[in-house]
């Protein structure tokens, strides 16, 4: 599932190519957005954006497209005369005299009328949005002191506490951290808590302008030279289990919480409890 980066991402792509101040040519497959093409057919697109994991295409007339991708949708933006082979599902199509813009295989896909995304069932849930520019490491640490109780490894995947995160920002976020997968907000101290809001905000921001690699650049290039794999050169802790830690050498560990995966260095993350 993309996580909030990858969104983010996928907006700035369609925003790209489909905010202008004409509208575009649109064609709708999904049966819960035939009804709206009407509304929407002739009037132009003003921002595309994110909401934690959900992308939402914003028009002149109020009327928001809200789409989540869950397992296997997937936005796409190609030259309009290029062909895309894939076996998904066309959800709906947006073309522009050069280029189309398309969703496939989305199950969460609907239209919004004005002001309904305040109450919309899960956008009305999602707790700050990470990338966005008022989740400042304050306004983060205070989430964090607000659920005091809760461990890391649950924390950091709920949506209703840190908007855009899934599991591999989870295991970078607390490596960088230095934060025990089982330990809670209320174990550690404040300087502990304000590190872990930084890291959120930090490790979030990287994958998103570096497209899902979370550690720096220099520590990227050392990994590609020493012959690594993607899956691996691009993270500190996440894929690397039963690898040395890049700070220690200790090896990485990977436990299972709720069925997900999370890997961390035991050294570099000892437990407070």
């Amino acid at each position: 599932m993309p996580e909030g980066p990858e969104t983010r991402r996928a907006a700035d792509r369609l925003a790209r190519v489909l905010v202008t101040d004409e509208p575009v040519e649109m064609h709708f497959v999904y049966p819960k957005l035939v009804p709206w093409i009407d509304d929407l057919a002739h009037v132009p697109i003003c921002e595309v954006t994110s909401r934690g994991k959900a992308l939402l295409m914003r028009f002149e007339n109020g009327l928001t497209l809200y789409s989540h991708s869950q397992l296997y949708g997937r936005w796409t933006v190609n030259r309009r005369n290029q062909r895309v082979k894939t076996s998904r599902s066309l959800r709906a199509e947006f073309l522009t005299p050069t280029h189309a813009a398309r969703l496939w295989s989305a199950t969460e896909v609907r239209v919004l009328s004005a002001g309904e995304e305040a109450s919309d069932p899960f956008l009305s849930r999602l707790g700050p949005d990470v990338l966005d520019a008022s989740s400042t490491p304050k306004i983060l640490c205070g989430q964090l002191e607000s659920h005091a109780r809760k461990s890391a490894a649950h924390m950091m995947l709920d949506q209703s506490v840190f908007a855009g995160l899934g599991n591999y920002l989870r295991s970078e976020i607390l490596f960088e951290a230095g934060v025990h997968p089982d330990d809670r907000p209320g174990d550690l101290d404040a300087e502990e808590r304000h590190k872990w809001a930084q890291a959120i905000r930090r490790v979030t921001l990287r994958a998103y302008r570096e497209a899902g690699v979370t550690v720096p650049r220099a520590v990227a290039h050392k990994g590609k030279a020493a012959g690594e794999r993607r899956r691996t050169w691009r993270h500190w802790v996440f894929c690397r289990n039963e690898l040395a830690c890049r700070i220690c050498a200790s090896l990485i560990e990977r436990r299972r919480y709720g069925g997900r995966r999370l890997d961390f260095c035991p050294t570099c993350q000892p437990s407070h409890r």
